[in-house]
C-alpha cells in the first residue's frame, strides 16, 4: 500500500544485532519505515558504547547518534536520558530537519517526545510500547507493603508522575501486548483510534507429522524471569489437577511445567518439569496448551501456541483484547470453568483439532509480515490524513 511521502526520523537504542524483544521489534519496524518512508535513524548510546562500537545499521538517508547519561536518582530508571548538551543537539536535528513523522523505541523515550513535541508540535509522533511498566511498579509496591520495601512505593510514584508529565500531548501508540490497551487508554488517556496492535510476525512451527495419539502431554510454560508463572503453575496443581486427575488417568495424559527450575517443586504422578531451554521440543509434545494466568498474556506466548498448531486453554484476561475469534480458543473466569474446558478438549480429538486450526488458520492470516505492514501503513495513512484535515 502507497504511503504519503513523509519525512520520518526513527529514535532507538542500537538493533541491528543486539539480542532482546526491543531490538527483534525496532528491526521488524525499521525495515517497514525504511522501506515506505524517506527515513532517517537516531541511534542513542549508552555507556556500554564507549568501549565497542555501534553495530552496524542500514536503510536510513541520515545516520545520527545521541549520548546517554546514567540514570538520574530523581527520574525513572527505564528511561533514556540524555547526556550533557545533548537535549540541545536534539533539538537542533529536529529543527533543521522538519520531520513529520518520529517514531520512538519504546516508553523510555518519553523525555524525547517532550521535547519534540515542544521544537515540532505538529509532527505525527509514534511510539512502539513493547512493555508498560507502570502496572508492574505498582504491583511491585502493593505487593511487598512493608517499610523495607519503600523504594517500591518510590519508584512507582516516580514513574506515575514523570509518565503524566512527559506525555502531554497524546501521541499514536503502536503496542505489543493486547491486555495493555486498557491501561494505554485509562492511564495514559490514547485513544483507541490512535492505537495499534503490531505484533512480531507468525512464523509456521508445525515441526512433526507426528499424530495426537502420540502426544501424551498438556503444556504450561513460562519464563524464568517472570515470577508470576510459579503463581500459575501452583495453581494448576492445586487448583485444576484435582478437578481433571480422573480424566487424565482415563487418557494416559500428564501436564508438564515448563519453566523456571523451582517449577520442580510442584511436581509429582502425572505433573512433570521440563527445562525452559528445551521448550519447542516440550511444545511439539504438547496435546495443548494451558495459560490460567491472572493478567493479560504477552503477544508472543499467545502467537507460540498458534504457530506450534496448538489448541488454547486460558482465562478470559489472559487473552484480553487479543483480536481474534472467541472460536479459536477456550477461556473461562475461573479455574473451574477452565478445568471444565480442558475436559472438553480431553473428551475428543475433533474439538481439539478445531480449536487448533482455527486458532492458527486466524493468526496465520492476520499476523504475517506482509499482513502486518499493510494494516500498519494502512493506520499511519489514517493517522496522517487526520492530521491534514484538522490543520
Amino acid at each position: 500500500m502507497a504511503t504519503i511521502s513523509k519525512k520520518v526520523l526513527f529514535i532507538d537504542t542500537p538493533f541491528a544485532i543486539e539480542e532482546g524483544i526491543r531490538a527483534k521489534r525496532s528491526r521488524f519496524l525499521w525495515d517497514i519505515v525504511s522501506r515506505n518512508f524517506d527515513a532517517d535513524l537516531l541511534l542513542l548510546k549508552s555507556d556500554i558504547y564507549r568501549e565497542k562500537p555501534i553495530s552496524s545499521h542500514s536503510g536510513y538517508d541520515k545516520l545520527y547518534s545521541l549520548s546517554l547519561k546514567s540514570e538520574n536518582k530523581l527520574e525513572p530508571i527505564i528511561y533514556h536520558h540524555l547526556g550533557k548538551g545533548q537535549a540541545g543537539r536534539f533539538a537542533h536535528i529536529l529543527d533543521s530537519k522538519r520531520y513529520e513523522i518520529i517514531f520512538f523505541g519504546g516508553l523510555a523515550c518519553l523525555p524525547l517526545l517532550k521535547i519534540a513535541n515542544r521544537v515540532l508540535p505538529n509532527c505525527e509522533m509514534i511510539i512502539d510500547v513493547e512493555k508498560v511498566y507502570i502496572s508492574d511498579l505498582k504491583e511491585k509496591w502493593e505487593s511487598n507493603r512493608e517499610l523495607n520495601n519503600i523504594s517500591y512505593l518510590w519508584e512507582y510514584i516516580q514513574q506515575y508522575i514523570w509518565d503524566k508529565y512527559l506525555i502531554n500531548k497524546k501521541p499514536n501508540c503502536l503496542y505489543a501486548n493486547p491486555g495493555d490497551l486498557d491501561l494505554l487508554c485509562n492511564f495514559y488517556k490514547i485513544n483507541k483510534s490512535n492505537s495499534h496492535f503490531v505484533p512480531l510476525p507468525i512464523t509456521d512451527l508445525r515441526f512433526s507429522e507426528s499424530t495426537e495419539k502420540d502426544k501424551k502431554y498438556i503444556i504450561f510454560w513460562g519464563s524464568p524471569e517472570n515470577k508470576d508463572n510459579l503463581t500459575v503453575a501452583k495453581n494448576i496443581v492445586s487448583e485444576i489437577y484435582p478437578r481433571i486427575s480422573k480424566k487424565l488417568v482415563e487418557k494416559n495424559i500428564g501436564i508438564i511445567l515448563c519453566g523456571e527450575e523451582k517449577m520442580q517443586e510442584f511436581c509429582s504422578g502425572r505433573i512433570s518439569y521440563a527445562p525452559y531451554d528445551d521448550l519447542d521440543n516440550i511444545l511439539e509434545q504438547a496435546l495443548f496448551i494451558i495459560l490460567p494466568l491472572e493478567k493479560p498474556d504477552t503477544e508472543g506466548r499467545i502467537l507460540s501456541c498458534a504457530a506450534h498448531h496448538k489448541a488454547l486453554v486460558c482465562t478470559k484476561i489472559a487473552i484480553q483484547n487479543f483480536p481474534v475469534e472467541e472460536n479459536c480458543y477456550l477461556q473461562g473466569d475461573c479455574f473451574t470453568e477452565v478445568s471444565d474446558k480442558i475436559l472438553e478438549l480431553l473428551r475428543g480429538i475433533n474439538k481439539l483439532n478445531e480449536y487448533s486450526d482455527n486458532f492458527f488458520n486466524a493468526c496465520w492470516s492476520n499476523f504475517q509480515a506482509a499482513e502486518i505492514e499493510r494494516n500498519l501503513l494502512e493506520r499511519i495513512n489514517t493517522w496522517i490524513k487526520k492530521d491534514v484535515t484538522t490543520q
